[in-house]
């Protein structure tokens, strides 16, 4: 039986750090279905140790200068004008059942010597056994060319990961993963001294592991150069400036590519979880993961004015309401163009796949007690729209509140 999730969320917006507890998981009767735990393949054009095949139709230019990025050239906490902190566990260990909980502390993150250091630290805390911290930016971008310098630590057990989430994901509040999207830049088995994982998740393809191994002479506890070239046709990997793999644009719509939407960078070191195991190398703790410097550059051409996002944003009434548990509620949304394809986000779920679509979705009593619902708790509810050209919209939401 699959469950559903209840996640409490507090944003402090003087810290830019986002609380995030521990689940309280309810038995679920199908309402809530959840996305998470089903493992497909991810079809790749490999190009390992292969020239970078040039296509003249897809000879994208990007910013000669960083637009957006971070050269750590401070010291203390992460520019909060640039960085927020994810604070706790998430929602079964952020997804992955690991086993550290994020702080904002500075002996798990900071500022200091030109370096951003995310360190994991064995210690009780919180009824954990490991701490670490998550950073995310407060920029989000869409396409461009990400350059980050960094040193990863190595230690069986350890997850080093600089990652992007597209921005359906709904602030881990919601379980949107994988349709959202996401592109891991880089991620490290501390077991595995040799590999690096390139990735990409989505609703066709995700849970795969794509391991890429590097010459014995690299040493990924030293800085080296991790890259992404991000276009509307393609993603591309670099290590130290030489291509590793390509996935393109499948022609599969937006469950095959959602990587025309909005995406942040989070960048964190996580102990334990699905990737890495549980078996837990104490030995080498304190382990930082530095990163040098985030570059960022914009993508200056893009080919046809379909693939800019859709500025209509849906509308959706009422923008918030208060029943009982005996109650029923209905949302109606408008300023949705013809021919789109209405997605509600609730209770976890995109609830197309459930056959919730169109201009309304009714909240019903039976809907609150497959979910626990109980008096005094409160449920947000998004809505966005694919319109005929496959181009997304902006998101949404209303909020409601069981008295």
């Amino acid at each position: 039986m699959i469950e559903a999730i209840e996640i409490s969320r507090l944003v402090t917006a003087t810290t830019g750090e986002i609380y995030h507890n521990k689940p309280v998981i309810h038995s679920n009767t199908g309402v809530a279905s959840a996305l998470y735990a089903t493992s497909k393949i991810v079809f790749w054009e490999d190009v390992i140790d292969k020239p970078d095949r040039s296509v003249a139709a897809l000879q994208y230019k990007f910013s000669p200068s960083v637009t957006w990025g971070d050269e750590f050239n401070y010291t203390g906490t992460p520019d909060p004008m640039k960085w927020n902190k994810s604070i706790g566990n998430g929602y079964f260990g952020w997804g992955n059942n690991e086993l550290q909980y994020f702080t904002g502390r500075s002996e798990n993150v900071r500022v200091e010597d030109g370096k951003l250091k995310i360190t994991a630290r064995s210690e009780s805390y919180k009824g954990f056994n490991y701490t670490s911290a998550k950073i995310v930016s407060a920029k989000k971008q869409r396409y461009g060319r990400y350059v980050i310098n960094a040193k990863m630590p190595l230690g069986s057990g350890l997850w080093p990961a600089i990652f992007g989430f597209g921005e359906r994901h709904k602030d881990y509040n919601m379980t949107t993963w994988p349709k959202c999207g996401e592109f891991d830049i880089v991620e490290v088995k501390g077991q595995n001294i040799h590999e690096v994982n390139y990735n990409v998740h989505t609703a066709n393809s995700y849970g795969a592991s794509n391991m890429v191994t590097l010459p014995t002479n690299v040493a990924l506890d030293q800085f080296n150069e991790y890259r992404i070239d991000w276009t509307p046709d393609y993603i591309k990997w670099y290590f130290n400036g030489k291509l590793m793999r390509t996935f393109s644009k499948n022609g599969k719509g937006y469950d095959g590519w959602p990587f025309d939407d909005y995406f942040d960078l989070n960048m964190c070191l996580s102990v334990g979880g699905a990737f890495v195991g549980t078996n837990i190398n104490t030995d080498v703790m304190p382990a930082s993961m530095e990163i040098e410097y985030v570059r960022y550059y914009a993508l200056m051409n893009i080919k046809n004015s379909a693939q800019l996002i859709n500025p209509v944003k849906p509308v959706l009434v009422p923008a918030s309401a208060n029943i009982s548990l005996s109650q029923s509620q209905t949302f109606r949304v408008t300023n949705v163009p013809a021919n789109s394809t209405v997605h509600w986000y609730a209770f976890g779920n995109d609830l197309v796949g459930s056959g919730a679509s169109g201009p309304q979705i009714t909240i019903t009593p039976a809907m609150l007690q497959a979910v626990g619902a109980a008096s005094g708790s409160s449920f947000e509810f998004f809505v966005d729209f694919i319109n005929s050209s496959g181009v997304s919209s902006r998101a949404t939401r209303a909020k409601l509140t069981i008295q």
